[in-house]
This record gives structure tokens, C-alpha cells and sequence, in this order.
């Protein structure tokens, strides 16, 4: 179960602001308790009594612009929007309605009427433009229960150890667990049963699957479009396409002699297979590798996720797409030789039973021959990959090794190739007519839909160059509308006084983030920033569900929400930590170009002046990479967390993720190693 959530925000009425806010901390906001109940909810709000309910907060949004002030209550729950509102209704009736008469528009008669209270709220519920999960799939019930059983196997453990009692063998001591501590607490019923998770999770990396496919037949698409409107047909740009592979012949042909010179074994395998397929496939290889070299050299100048800029970022990309498309073009080739017909063997004697048995027995020592290289190169790569885990590389090793290891699987792939024309050397005539008519128009498709999709994917890039020039021209003129976030330092430390109760007090292991900041004025900017947020809310759903957002691992729930008709941004964010590593975090990770793109298109008020966010360089780099200033932008935009709730509040997005593993490694049947690994996490 995804968790669902509401964003509820009503207009105060601007001399209830203060006697609103007066009244949410002393009747509203969860006191400091004991251990075991760490959040003490007050008796107008008793929060914890929604079993469905994971976060809550309420939040004041001062007056801007001709704004009114708001009142903000988020929550993020299971279950429906229904359901949830009716059991906050039923658990905080009296503070609810004394709040909300605060607010314009609230039903006279009140909690009289709660259901016309209810559609006082629904009516108010912005949602969410992006919305993510750090535990999608876990209710509250289940957090607190496999929180529960880890507990208890720590404690389990820990009393065997501090009784000198040895602990028993592997497999006894994950017996006597399972049976001594989870089935002696009651808790088999739920906790042996497999963890459902949703569909996006279950089916992430077939998603991603069907994405790239998808994003393949557009750009082909577009690439069909492209040739069109240019004036080229199909048949025109197979010539052009066949003209490419001559090209590529004709450069095999100059390197061919220096192969079998350097590998003699391949001039073994001439007479056996037509001399312009190898040259072919020489060329193809040659131009691959090419390109590799030079995506490996712009790999390592912008490898530090602070140096990816758009003048390294862009070249890049295509020779990904270029090395794919290359690799598609020889596997094709590949194919077409193998049912030719001309690279089929046509010694003399061949229809004598002894010259069938030279040819086959020919046939074979060369394919277990490929097979020993491919065995050799099978151990080389596995070696490769362990190198980079056994000890770290510098920049200059580290290129190598991936060259390297690039170049083994690409010879494995030659070599694959070489032994499929083999086996279709001896293959009967018949056969291979009857698969010819089968694969030489799939692969002649495989060739145009190829080309098509590169020419796709150029222009696309054509466009994404031009869009990301005009959005270097407003980040240039933004220099002038805005003032530096740098402007913004002098007042990071009065700022960060204000939110010393929130950080420090209930938050001892778990952190609320409010901020709102003002869209910049432009059509451009709103759609652009609708756009960010839409394709942030896509990879929060159906990429980033494991756990961690663009590489945070400590949000445990966040959301953005476009209010005041797309005026201003609010964001809502629940994490584990302090403040200042958090953001760090933002800094440091992938997830800082998310960032950049979203709050680039903002700004915030002090003292008269408008303050930008930190300079973003073509909307990903740069911006929050500039930690300070970043840091002071952020505080000077913070709302103080008037009210926080959270269900589970000692435990950290990793720990709940975490504790879902060990509940499931509990009752299945592990291997020594595996029941070790378990033991470890304790």
C-alpha cells in the first residue's frame, strides 16, 4: 500500500493569525515523553489514537503579495482520503473546530455538522505535485511491528550474551529466534506472511524496461519524422544506411591485414567466412571503440557529480547513444551473413562423406577454440569487477579498468558473432533459406528503426540544446532582476535561532522541514517548474521507491505543493538527522540537480529585497552546490513547524527498511552465510 496524504490550506482571517498559532502549541503540538511513548499527544489532539495516520504537522504561512495569511495541515497516511478525515474528526473534534473558526469559509455551525466540516477540508486539499515515500508499501502497523520483533531479537541476543551462554550454531540459533522470540510474542500470525509491496516496486526494473523502449520507439518516431520532412524516403535512406556499412567495409579492409597478422587464428577462419564480413565487422569494431575512448575521456572530466556541466553532459550522452547504436549494427550484420548463403563453406570435395567430416571437425576445433577465449575472457572481467571492489583506483586506473573491461566484453560479443557464423557454415541450404526469409527483414527493419532512432535522438537534442540556452538566458537575467543569495548569510544565524525548538526539542531523532518560496514571475518559469515537478513525481514513483530519493537515504516523506494558483511553492518534508547533514546530503548527491532545477525558479523576500536561489548553470549545476549561501537561501524561506507528529519516531527510513528485511529473512530457509549476515545486523 502506497501511502496516501492531503495538504489542507485555509485562508486565516489576518487577526487570527498569533491567537491560532498561540493555540496550536499549547493544545496541539505532541509533548516529550517517556521512552516508551516518546511522543505524548495532548487530550484535544490525541494523534496517535489514528492508527493509519505515519506524519502530521500544522503550519502558519504568513500574509505576501496580497496573499492572505494560511493555515497548512499536512498528513501522510494509509488508507483513503475518506476514511482518515473521518477518524480526525472523531479523535480532535473540539480543537479542530476552535481552530478552524479562525479560518474563512469554515461552516458556521462547526463540528455540528462534521460532514459539512469534512467537505470544508476536501475542498481545501491542494494534494501534492510531487509526493515521495521513503518506506512505500509499509503501514504504520506493520513499521511498528517489525520494529517491535528487531527489538526484541536485539534484546533476545543481548541476554544470551550477557548470561555467558554461548550462542547456538547457525541454524539452531535462527530456530531458537523465530520460535523463542517473534512466535513467543504473538506476532506469527502477521510477521510470516510475505511482505506485499505495490506494483511500482515489484515491477520497478520492467517499468524502467518498458520507459527505455518507450523513449526508443518516440525517438525513432521522431527520427521518421525528421527524414521526412528532410525528404528522404525509406528507400533513400537505405542507401544511405548501406552506404555507411560500405564505408565501414572499406575501413575493415585497411586494417584486416595488421588483425590476422596480430591474431593468426582469425586468418584461419577467412577461407571459412566471407573476407568483406570481417572487414565489415573490423570497421564496426574499430569505430565502436572509438567511441568509447571518447566517452571514457569525458566520463572522467565531469565524474564529480559538482563538475557535470552542460558543455560535457550533452557530447556525452550521444556517444552512449552512438556506441548502442553501433552495437545494433553489428549484431545485425551478424545476422545477415549467417543466413547469406555466402559465407556457407564451398570447398571442393565437400559432398564426399570424409570432406563432411574435415569440415565439420574444422568447424568445431574453431568453435572450442572461441569457446576457451570466451572462458578467458569470462575470468578477465569477473577480475576486473572485483578489482575496483578490493582496493579503490585513482581517476587514471579506473579509466583502464573500465576500458579494459569494455573491450573484453566487446571482443566476447565478436567472438559470439564469429562462432554464430560458423555454425551457420555447416547449417543445411534449406535451413538457412528458410530463416533468411524470416531474419533478413528484421534485421533490414532493425537497421532503418536504428538509424531512425539515432536521427531522433539528435534532434531531440537539438531542441534540449536550444531549450537549455534560453534557460541560460533567464539565469542571466535573473542576475539582474534578483539580488545574491549571498546576501542572505548576515541573516542565516538570526534565522536559524527561530527553529532551535522544532530541530532540538521532540525532533531528537526525526526532523520537519516547512518552506515556502515565491514562483518567478513568467510564463516559462511556471511551466518549466510544473515540469520539473511532474517528472520528479514520476521517478519518485516508479524509480526512486527503494528507499532513497536521487541518493538521500533520510527522507522519510517529502512533498511539493504549487499554492496561491502556481504564485508560490510550499515544501513539506519529514527526514532523519540534523538539519545541517541533511542538507549536505542534497549537496553532495545526485539529487542536488533535482534540487537545482526545482528551486531555481524561485526567490524569497527579506527586508525589502528580493533574494534569488544560488545561480544555477543550464537549471542542474551549479545552485546548491554553493553550500553557504544554498544554507542561508533555505532558512531565510523556513516556517516554523508550529505542530509535529510522527508514529514511529525513533526510527530512520534505512531502520524501517531494514527492519522489513530481517522480519522476511526470519522465515525463510538461509543458507549459514546468510543466517551470519542476519546476526551481524544485531
Amino acid at each position: 500500500m502506497t501511502p496516501n496524504y492531503v495538504t489542507i490550506v485555509t485562508p486565516l482571517k489576518p487577526d487570527s493569525v498569533e491567537p491560532c498559532r498561540q493555540y496550536l502549541r499549547d493544545n496541539a503540538d505532541p509533548q516529550l515523553g517517556q521512552v516508551d511513548a516518546f511522543l505524548e499527544c495532548r487530550p484535544l489532539f490525541q494523534f496517535d489514537e489514528i492508527a493509519s495516520m505515519h506524519f502530521c504537522s500544522f503550519v502558519i504561512l504568513g500574509a505576501a503579495d496580497g496573499i492572505p495569511p494560511s493555515l497548512v495541515f499536512e498528513a501522510t497516511f494509509d488508507g483513503s482520503r475518506d476514511d482518515f478525515l473521518n477518524d480526525l474528526l472523531r479523535i480532535a473534534p473540539e480543537g479542530l473546530d476552535t481552530i478552524y473558526r479562525q479560518c474563512a469559509g469554515y461552516p458556521v455551525s462547526g463540528i455540528a455538522t462534521p460532514e459539512l466540516v469534512k467537505e470544508y477540508f476536501v475542498r481545501h486539499d491542494v494534494g501534492a505535485n510531487t509526493f515521495f515515500s521513503g518506506s512505500p508499501g509499509r503501514t504504520v502497523s506493520q513499521i511498528r511491528g517489525e520494529g517491535r520483533i528487531r527489538d526484541n531479537l536485539a534484546a533476545f541476543l543481548s541476554e544470551r550474551c550477557q548470561a555467558g551462554e554461548k550462542i547456538p550454531g547457525r541454524a539452531v540459533a535462527i530456530l531458537d529466534i523465530v520460535r523463542d522470540v517473534v512466535r513467543g510474542a504473538g506476532a506469527a500470525n502477521w510477521a510470516e506472511q510475505p511482505v506485499r509491496l505495490p506494483w511500482e516496486m515489484t515491477f520497478r526494473n520492467g517499468i524502467a524496461l518498458a520507459a527505455v523502449i518507450a523513449v526508443v520507439v518516440l525517438a525513432s518516431l521522431l527520427g521518421a519524422l525528421v527524414c521526412w520532412a528532410a525528404g528522404h524516403g525509406p528507400e533513400s535512406l537505405h542507401r544511405i544506411v548501406n552506404a555507411w556499412l560500405q564505408t565501414a567495409d572499406q575501413i575493415g579492409g585497411r586494417i584486416d591485414n595488421q588483425v590476422t597478422t596480430v591474431f593468426p587464428w582469425v586468418g584461419e577462419l577467412v577461407p571459412m567466412i566471407q573476407t568483406s564480413t570481417l572487414r565489415l565487422l573490423s570497421g564496426l569494431t574499430l569505430a565502436w571503440v572509438v567511441v568509447r575512448v571518447c566517452e571514457l575521456l569525458l566520463k572522467s572530466v565531469s565524474r564529480d557529480v559538482r563538475d557535470q556541466f552542460l558543455i560535457w553532459r550533452f557530447p556525452l550522452q550521444l556517444l552512449v547513444v552512438t556506441r548502442f547504436a553501433l552495437v545494433a549494427y553489428i549484431v545485425g550484420t551478424v545476422l545477415l551473413a549467417a543466413v547469406s548463403g555466402a559465407d556457407a563453406l564451398a570447398p571442393e570435395g565437400t559432398n564426399s562423406l570424409w570432406g563432411m567430416f574435415k569440415e565439420l571437425a574444422a568447424v568445431g576445433v574453431q568453435l572450442v577454440l572461441i569457446g576457451l577465449l570466451l572462458l578467458i575472457g569470462w575470468h578477465f572481467t569477473t577480475s576486473l569487477n572485483l578489482a575496483i571492489e578490493l582496493q579503490p583506483l585513482d581517476e587514471t586506473w579506473e579509466n583502464l579498468r573500465r576500458m579494459a573491461l569494455d573491450l573484453l566484453w566487446f571482443a566476447m560479443l565478436i567472438l559470439g558473432g564469429i562462432g554464430v557464423l560458423l555454425i551457420a557454415s555447416v547449417l543445411p541450404a534449406g535451413f538457412i533459406g528458410s530463416m533468411a526469409r524470416i531474419i533478413e527483414p528484421i534485421v533490414n527493419f532493425l537497421f532503418l528503426f536504428v538509424f531512425f532512432a539515432v536521427v531522433g535522438i539528435f534532434a531531440a537534442y537539438a531542441v534540449g540544446l536550444l531549450a537549455m540556452l534560453t534557460i541560460g538566458a533567464m539565469e542571466h537575467q535573473d542576475k539582474s532582476k534578483f539580488d545574491s543569495a549571498a546576501g542572505l548569510l548576515s541573516r542565516a544565524r538570526e534565522n536559524a535561532k527561530k527553529y532551535a525548538r522544532e530541530e532540538g526539542g521532540i525532533n531528537r531523532f526525526q526532523n520537519h522541514l516547512a518552506s515556502v518560496t515565491t514562483v518567478k514571475p513568467g510564463v516559462l518559469r511556471r511551466w518549466l517548474l510544473r515540469l520539473v515537478l511532474f517528472a520528479i513525481n514520476l521517478l519518485s514513483r516508479f524509480w526512486f521507491n527503494r528507499g532513497e530519493l536521487g541518493g538521500i537515504p533520510t527522507i522519510l516523506s517529502a512533498r511539493w505543493v504549487l499554492i496561491d494558483g502556481g504564485r508560490r511553492l510550499l515544501f513539506l518534508d519529514n527526514y532523519g538527522g540534523a538539519w545541517e547533514s541533511y542538507l549536505n546530503e542534497f549537496i553532495d548527491l545526485a539529487a542536488v540537480k533535482g534540487l537545482n532545477a526545482i528551486w531555481t525558479n524561485t526567490f524569497v523576500g527579506a527586508a525589502g529585497k528580493t533574494y534569488s536561489f544560488p545561480p544555477t548553470r543550464f537549471l542542474f549545476w551549479r545552485g546548491a552546490q554553493d553550500a553557504r549561501p544554498f544554507k542561508a537561501y533555505v532558512r531565510q524561506s523556513q516556517v516554523e513547524t508550529i505542530v509535529w507528529y510522527g508514529a514511529y519516531p525513533t526510527l530512520s527510513v534505512v531502520g524501517i527498511n531494514a527492519n522489513t528485511d530481517v522480519r522476511q529473512a526470519l522465515f525463510q530457509q538461509l543458507q549459514p552465510a546468510g543466517v551470519d549476515r542476519l546476526l551481524q545486523g544485531f
